[in-house]
């Protein structure tokens, strides 16, 4: 019985642990199964614009254009009580009868968050995320309020942000055109307050010039348009030397936009007023958005040496031979290497994370997508890392997708690439 007794206890012990490994191991593989390998990329994006340029219209027509899939594959989504506000603004654009909806007030920030959805699998996941951060310009051009940290909380933003978007309002450039003095000062004034404030930055920078259906009248080709407008703001002091200082390493573009329509909106007895027998149609809005992880990434590719684009060229390709959670565990070696060191040297928060590097590294492997061998690679997979693998595969639809978009766009407007190489030169 003595002898007995130690046996039965160690029996019990041993069956223990194994009901708990087990457990362990169902725990481990449901959590492995919740989200993609390394987490979800998360960026952020700062969006710079004096009062009245048309920051709130833009963000709302971003929503409006990318909330559904169409043919996309992808599409947006918002916390629910951002959905109220962004809906609340369109209606009160949309509705002829109502003022133009409130921008943002001094000191005001408003955030927003955007997950970028696709199908994995059977499900809509989000396999990206972007934090929209939306500050007035004011906070650049006009002192501090005393004991306020409103310019220091921007300023450090900026300095964080892993792509920056500077408003540029239409309406003041229809002034300078005009040759009304006051509209070239208020242009130069914003332009001052965000060039200042974007210079010693890293992240890749899209200016966006709003109320573009203002300057339909400067020419019948949107590219020559653009030209035109884009002469002007190299001519700005300041504006030139930005992109002389970005153009080399950066990614700097000027993006045409009308959150409105080329018909809704006329400017009259010195206002911009609500066109009764207009269309709200919103022009080009997405694509100040669809942008941004592609120039993160471009630009992260851009930002390295030859020996560190090898070596995570190299790990890329290693990645597409290995099972999802292997390519994971693996990402320490850049993470803690000289490659990590001159990554953040180079771009920002964004990349340098798990998540991001991941992305990062996703696409940099091979291009193109053979049905048959990724059958065959699911089929070599465990539940938890096919799970995994969808969400890779989906991702890169999603930036092959947004990709796409971005050669669209500098196919249809040469001029608005202002630095860096252009996406057919990739």
């Amino acid at each position: 019985m003595t002898i007995l007794l130690p046996m039965l206890v160690t029996v019990l012990v041993a069956l223990a642990i194994a009901l708990a490994l087990r457990r362990r191991k169902r725990k481990h593989t449901k959590e492995n199964l919740a989200g993609p390998p390394g987490g979800i990329p998360a960026f952020r994006i700062v969006t710079l614009g004096l009062q009245g340029s048309g920051k709130t219209l833009l963000l709302t027509g971003i929503y409006r254009r990318l909330q559904t899939p169409a043919d996309r594959g992808f599409y947006l989504r918002v916390p629910h009580e951002q959905l109220i506000e962004l809906n609340r603004w369109y209606r009160k654009a949309a509705d002829v009868n109502e003022e133009w909806p409130r921008g943002t007030t001094r000191g005001e920030l408003r955030e927003f968050e955007f997950s970028v959805m696709t199908q994995v699998g059977a499900d809509a996941e989000p396999v990206v995320k972007l934090g929209y951060l939306e500050y007035p310009g004011e906070l650049l051009t006009d002192p501090d309020a005393p004991g306020s940290t409103a310019q220091a909380t921007l300023l450090k933003a900026i300095a964080g942000a892993d792509a920056l978007v500077g408003i540029i309002d239409g309406f003041r450039l229809l002034q300078a055109h005009n040759g009304d003095q006051r509209g070239q000062l208020m242009l130069e004034a914003s332009l001052d307050a965000m060039i200042n404030a974007m210079l010693p930055v890293r992240s890749p920078i899209v200016f966006v010039i709003t109320k573009w259906d203002l300057l339909d009248h400067l020419h019948p080709d949107e590219n020559e348009r653009l030209r035109m407008v884009r002469e002007r703001l190299m001519d700005t002091p300041g504006f030139a030397d930005l992109v002389k200082v970005h153009s080399t390493r950066r990614i700097v573009r000027l993006i045409p936009v009308t959150a409105v329509g080329h018909d809704f909106a006329e400017y009259r007895d010195g206002a911009v007023r609500k066109n009764p027998g207009g269309r709200f149609r919103p022009s080009n809005v997405e694509a100040a958005l669809s942008v941004v992880v592609p120039d993160i990434l471009r630009q992260t590719e851009m930002s390295l040496d030859h020996a560190t684009r090898a070596e995570l060229l190299a790990a890329a390709q290693r990645r597409v031979r290995m099972g999802p959670g292997e390519a994971l565990r693996t990402l320490g070696t850049y993470v803690t290497g000289k490659a990590a060191r001159i990554l953040m040297s180079a771009v920002g928060a964004g990349v340098i994370a798990e998540s991001g590097l991941s992305l990062l590294l996703d696409t940099l492997g091979p291009r193109g997508y053979d049905p048959a061998e990724h059958s065959a690679r699911l089929a070599r997979l465990g539940e938890a890392d096919r799970r995994a693998e969808e969400f890779v595969q989906a991702r890169r639809r999603v930036v092959g997708e947004l990709q796409r978009q971005v050669a669209v766009l500098e196919a249809k407007l040469p001029d608005s690439r202002l630095g860096g190489d252009r996406w057919g030169d990739w």
